[in-house]
């Protein structure tokens, strides 16, 4: 006859062991195959991961040592107390045993299921390579965005200070370098444009990010906000609770809820080749959308080609020239941007003659 807590001791070790090596087998599989955009991404998921191989490891180490030498050490206890446990002290001990456990094993698996559905979209060389500044492009990295600012002179000679920005939100799970090619001509036509790095690859986990952004730039006169799939979502939300937001350009997205503000400045870009964000879809979102919405269909373009990522699970097949469908997109874009370019101020009056005596 087993002694009392015998069976749960053995079916924790075993949950752990299988748990452990799935923590550490899942973060080592995603430190080889996503480390670049781990790296380039919110630093919340990396953090996961490390957090995941270090309980994975301790979870390995545990269930061994119970597994070979558990029994003997619920029967005799430790150094301290080398007194041989009753039955009663044994059932004590797998009861705390237990409610120990389970919420750690939830903890756990919630840990597992964090990086397998987090898991990130990486972006192509081509997207890489356009994060480097040069050829009138400065490219900053923040902890959780990058900006692509404007490096040119101005009328007479000096540094250009741009008055209108862009904030641009990631798909669900895309890498943010993904958009940098698409998106870096309009830091050189004169716009600060910033990619937000969302928290695990997701807009909605911080859907009030685009306000540090503009905090941060108190010398951005005009914002708009654009949004790619799940990120459009978001960046509807934001739009219409923020007034200072003066235009909101949707790629392959449409709002949650119906949109309240009538001021907003709306375009909505999307494929006729998507297989997530259909034509359907579009055509059923307007009645959430402003009256006045611009309606742009991008033809060939699927979901995926809003950004250079690869292709996306359930999509559609893009057709046609790849670079003519994001020269669209783009062009879009900067039109919607100059629409809200603030006027130059007013030149200052001269003085005044002065009276004669």
């Amino acid at each position: 006859m087993s002694a009392p807590g015998a069976r749960s001791r053995l079916v924790l070790a075993l949950v752990w062991a299988a748990l452990g090596l799935s923590l550490g087998g899942v973060a080592v599989w995603l430190a080889w195959s996503r480390g670049t955009a781990l790296l380039s991404g919110h630093p919340a998921l990396l953090a996961v991961i490390i957090a995941s191989a270090i309980i994975g490891l301790l979870a390995l180490v545990w269930s061994t040592a119970t597994l070979a030498v558990g029994d003997r050490v619920d029967r005799e206890g430790d150094r301290q107390h080398p007194v041989r446990r009753t039955k009663a002290q044994l059932a004590q001990l797998a009861r705390r045993r237990i409610i120990l456990a389970v919420p750690a094993l939830l903890v756990s698996a919630l840990l597992l299921t964090t990086m397998i559905v987090a898991r990130p979209l990486v972006a192509t060389a081509t997207a890489q390579a356009a994060l480097y500044s040069q050829n009138g492009v400065d490219v900053v990295e923040r902890i959780t965005w990058y900006e692509l600012q404007p490096d040119k002179k101005n009328e007479v000679g000096g540094a250009f200070r741009p008055t209108t920005g862009l904030i641009f939100l990631p798909g669900a799970r895309v890498d943010p370098r993904a958009y940098a090619a698409l998106l870096r001509p309009l830091a050189r036509a004169g716009f600060l444009t910033v990619v937000l790095r969302e928290p695990l690859g997701f807009a909605i986990a911080d859907s009030d990010h685009a306000q540090t952004v503009m905090d941060r730039h108190p010398e951005i006169q005009s914002w708009a906000i654009a949004g790619h799939s799940l990120g459009g979502v978001v960046a509807a939300s934001f739009a219409d609770t923020h007034p200072q937001i003066k235009a909101l350009v949707l790629y392959a997205a449409y709002p949650a809820a119906p949109m309240k503000r009538t001021d907003l400045k709306v375009v909505s870009i999307f494929g006729g080749a998507d297989g997530l964000t259909t034509p359907a879809d579009i055509e059923k979102s307007k009645a959430d959308l402003p009256a006045d919405t611009s309606y742009v269909e991008v033809p060939g373009a699927a979901h995926s080609s809003f950004g250079d990522y690869g292709l996306q699970p359930g999509d559609g097949q893009p057709s046609g020239d790849p670079a003519a469908a994001q020269q669209q997109i783009r062009d879009t874009t900067q039109t919607v941007l100059q629409s809200i370019v603030p006027p130059p101020p007013a030149p200052p009056k001269p003085p005044k003659p002065p009276k004669k005596k």
